[in-house]
C-alpha cells in the first residue's frame, strides 16, 4: 500500500489517531460527565466495525499507524471486539491500544487481547471506596482493581493507569498512587485537570501542577524518552516494577510534538482536544477518494495548539470527545 504521509501546516507528521465508539458509559465522573444523563439512554451508533475498518484503512495510506480506541466507555459497545478486530486487521497498523474504565475488563480481558488489542490505559482517579464513589458515581473500585489485575494477567502490557487530579479531592493520594508502581508492572499516571466540561471550566484553581509533585518527591528518576510525541513523561524509582508518569497539558503545553488526531462518536474529525473546530465524514462514507480527500485536509489545518489558558469552552463534554 502507498503511503502519503500527511504532515500538517505546522511541519507535524500525524501518526496517531483516537477513535470514541460511544459517548455511552457506566459511570459519571465529575470531570467527564457529571450527572450520569447518558446512563442507560439507547446508543446511537453511526459507524459499525465494517466502516472503521474502512475508514482507518484511508487514513494508514494517509500516514496513521497506530489507533486507540475511547469512549465514553468502549467496553459498553456490545460488538467491541468485532470493532477491534476490525481495525487490527487493517494492514499498516502497528499499534492498537484502548482506553477503559475498567469496570467490565475482567471478564473481557482475554476476549479484548484474542481480538487484537495490544495494550491498556486504564482510568484509576481514586484507591478509596468512599472517594471513588464521589468521583465517579459508582462504586465500583474493586471491580477495576480486578480488572487491572486481569489485564496484567493476560499479557495486555504495558498497563498503565490515568489519575486525573483534582486539588482537594483525590490529590491526598498521590503518595499511595505511586506506591502502586513498587509491586506492579504498572505505569501510574498523573493527568492535569483541563477546562472541558463544566466542572473542568468551573474548577481551573483545583488544577494539581505535576511539576510541584515531581518537587516533593526526589527519589523519582526521569527515564529516557524513547518517543517525544507521546505527552507523559516517564520517571522511575529504583527497586519499582512500574514508572510514575506525568500528563501535563495546562503546565507543560506539548503541541509542538502532538501527532493525533480523533474521530468523535458521532462522525466528525477533530483534530486537537482544546479547540472546537470539528469536521462531519458522515457523509463521505459511500466515497473513499472524497473521504481521503476531506481526512487530508482536517489534517493539514490541524490547529498550532489548544486554548486552554485562554477561557476556551469546549463545545463537547470529555465523554463526547474520548481524551
Amino acid at each position: 500500500m502507498d503511503v502519503i504521509a500527511v504532515i500538517d501546516a505546522r511541519g507535524r507528521k500525524i501518526e496517531y489517531l483516537r477513535i470514541s465508539v460511544t459517548q455511552n458509559c457506566n459511570l459519571s465522573c465529575l470531570y467527564c460527565s457529571p450527572g450520569g444523563w447518558h446512563k442507560g439512554e439507547k446508543q446511537r451508533v453511526i459507524f459499525t466495525p465494517k466502516d472503521y475498518q474502512s475508514i482507518i484503512g484511508i487514513m494508514v495510506r494517509l500516514g496513521i499507524n497506530r489507533v486507540r480506541v475511547t469512549g465514553g466507555e468502549p467496553l459498553v459497545r456490545p460488538d467491541i471486539c468485532r470493532i477491534l478486530s476490525a481495525v487490527s486487521s487493517v494492514p499498516g497498523i502497528s499499534d492498537l491500544s484502548m482506553t477503559t474504565n475498567g469496570v467490565r475488563l475482567a471478564s473481557m480481558a482475554q476476549k479484548l487481547k484474542d481480538a487484537g488489542l495490544k495494550r491498556l490505559n486504564i482510568s484509576l482517579d481514586s484507591l478509596n471506596r468512599e472517594r471513588f464513589l464521589k468521583i465517579t458515581g459508582a462504586d465500583e473500585l474493586t471491580s477495576v482493581l480486578k480488572g487491572i489485575e486481569k489485564a496484567v494477567e493476560v499479557g495486555l502490557a504495558p498497563v498503565k493507569t490515568n489519575t486525573v487530579l483534582i486539588k482537594g479531592i483525590n490529590d491526598c493520594e498521590i503518595d499511595e498512587f505511586i506506591k502502586l508502581s513498587k509491586n506492579h508492572p504498572i505505569d501510574v499516571r498523573f493527568i492535569e485537570l483541563m477546562p472541558i466540561g463544566r466542572f473542568g471550566e468551573e474548577n481551573r484553581d483545583k488544577v494539581v501542577n505535576n511539576s510541584q509533585i515531581i518537587t516533593a518527591h526526589p527519589e523519582l528518576q526521569p527515564c529516557d524518552t524513547e518517543d517525544l510525541s507521546q505527552p507523559a513523561r516517564y520517571y522511575k524509582i529504583p527497586g519499582y516494577l512500574g514508572r510514575i508518569g506525568f500528563i501535563s497539558p495546562m503546565s507543560h503545553q506539548f503541541c509542538n510534538s502532538c501527532n493525533r488526531i480523533r474521530l468523535t462518536c458521532d462522525g466528525k474529525i477533530k483534530p486537537c482536544l482544546g479547540n472546537n473546530g470539528e469536521t462531519d465524514i458522515t457523509e463521505y462514507l459511500g466515497s473513499p477518494e472524497k473521504l481521503q480527500e476531506i481526512i487530508s485536509r482536517a489534517i493539514f489545518e490541524k490547529p498550532k495548539g489548544h486554548h486552554f489558558k485562554e477561557e476556551f469552552t469546549s463545545v463537547r463534554n470529555m465523554n463526547e470527545i474520548g481524551g
